[in-house]
């Protein structure tokens, strides 16, 4: 098969991946779309050239899982990436919030979390470094305390973090150029939570070696991994990371969460735009994130070609396994006509602006309302005839699953779109 027709085929999947030590990732993407029926072509670089040209239609881009251009800079992978967006090719994490840079920087990303009102009591005290007076000046001020943390604003894997627990460690530090400064949280474990298409597939548990509590690296990849089974925890761990991917705007993020080991408390470390699974999360969890991604895919797919309605029904009923037993209940009771089953989402929609008609506020108060009327009435679905067609005229969310263009996660939009669809079965029924 050529490039072109590689380029142009309807099942196939570009990796654009470069960096030798993320082979496996490649390996396993490629082995999941073998196994799905779909052609792969792994994309190691794009020559600058290509970018300065915007000359990308003799490469393969089909459905495209973006990681890294390698040698290109960050400015070059945000115009690659909004080509791709021009062009109407599916490309999973192709808007973030920012810019990938952006979303990148540890910075940046707290303070995405303190703007929402779900995370902003998980969000770290988080500030730039710059230089030691002003590391000094937080301290007196109190807005952090030692022991805290010196650690890069594009770190991975622990690798660089320090840990400043006086001001004789304060002292040692030369360079403070690319560092923020973060308040320490004595784990009781961390989490990693894989999130796609706004829903959490998989949750890591990942504990340090007791011997060695200050080597962050070790706590980053995991001394003892094991996957989370308590449900309440679960539902913590999974709403902070869908929320956290949310606000991001990625559709597909491996989200880290630590425990704090006095307080019980849940606090959000970053979200990871091009996530792996090398620390052994498949094989812990046995969650095939390969495969999963491929599958979000698929029903990127299917919603361009099918009425919404259908798209909406069949993204979730596929995906309700992976929601929180109190989502997944209430998604089953609105569709069943509960008058009770929303009471509970009222102060969870209250937190979302409500402003026009695409903000998830404004939607669920009109579906609402409407549901209950019907409830009490059903003849006075005719009055909510309006309501559906626009409903049926709005676009899939940016994260390509269901009602309401601006939601990013699947446990506030399946109360959305049960509400829909209960409204739209009872339209058909008259």
């Amino acid at each position: 098969m050529t490039n072109q027709q590689q380029a142009t085929s309807l099942h196939a999947i570009t990796v654009v991946e470069g960096r030798p030590e993320n082979h496996r990732m490649v390996s396993d993407y490629g082995t999941a779309a073998v196994k799905r029926g779909w052609d792969f072509i792994h994309l190691k670089k794009i020559n600058s050239d290509t970018i300065a040209r915007n000359d990308f239609g003799k490469i393969p881009l089909s459905h495209v899982i973006m990681r890294s251009l390698t040698d290109n800079d960050y400015a070059e992978t945000e115009r690659f990436l909004f080509w791709l967006k021009a062009q109407g090719i599916p490309c999973i994490n192709g808007l973030p919030a920012g810019g990938r840079i952006c979303t990148s920087d540890k910075h940046f990303q707290q303070g995405l979390f303190v703007l929402d009102p779900v995370l902003k009591n998980h969000a770290l005290p988080t500030f730039e470094a710059k230089f030691k007076e002003n590391v000094i000046d937080y301290i007196k001020s109190d807005r952090i305390h030692y022991p805290f943390l010196l650690k890069p604003r594009l770190g991975t894997t622990g690798a660089g973090i320090i840990l400043i627990k006086s001001r004789a460690d304060l002292d040692k530090i030369n360079d403070y150029k690319g560092y923020i400064i973060e308040q320490y949280i004595k784990p009781e474990c961390d989490y990693r939570v894989f999130v796609i298409g706004g829903t959490a597939v998989g949750v890591m548990r990942k504990e340090g070696d007791p011997e060695r509590p200050d080597n962050f690296k070790i706590w980053s990849s995991g001394y003892k991994r094991s996957p989370e089974t308590d449900p309440n925890t679960l539902d913590i761990v999974k709403n902070l990371a869908v929320h956290a991917a949310d606000i991001s705007r990625l559709e597909y993020a491996g989200v880290d969460i630590v425990k704090e080991a006095k307080t019980g408390k849940y606090y959000i470390l970053e979200t990871n735009y091009a996530a792996g699974w090398g620390n052994n999360f498949i094989e812990v969890t046995n969650v095939d994130i390969p495969s999963l991604t491929i599958d979000w895919f698929e029903d990127i797919d299917y919603g361009r070609q099918n009425p919404v309605f259908e798209s909406v029904e069949k993204y979730i009923n596929r995906r309700l396994k992976n929601l929180p037993t109190t989502i997944r209940r209430a998604y089953e009771c609105i569709l069943e006509g509960d008058p009770n089953a929303t009471k509970d989402f009222r102060s969870v929609f209250g937190h979302y602006k409500d402003n026009n008609f695409e903000d998830a506020g404004f939607l669920f108060k009109h579906l609402e309302a409407a549901y209950l009327s019907i409830i009490s009435n059903p003849d006075t679905i005719n009055k909510y005839r309006d309501l559906l067609f626009t409903l049926n005229s709005l676009p899939m969310s940016w994260a390509g699953n269901f009602i309401g263009p601006k939601v990013g996660n699947l446990h506030d939009g399946a109360i959305l779109s049960a509400l829909y669809l209960y409204l739209l079965h009872k339209s058909d029924k008259i």
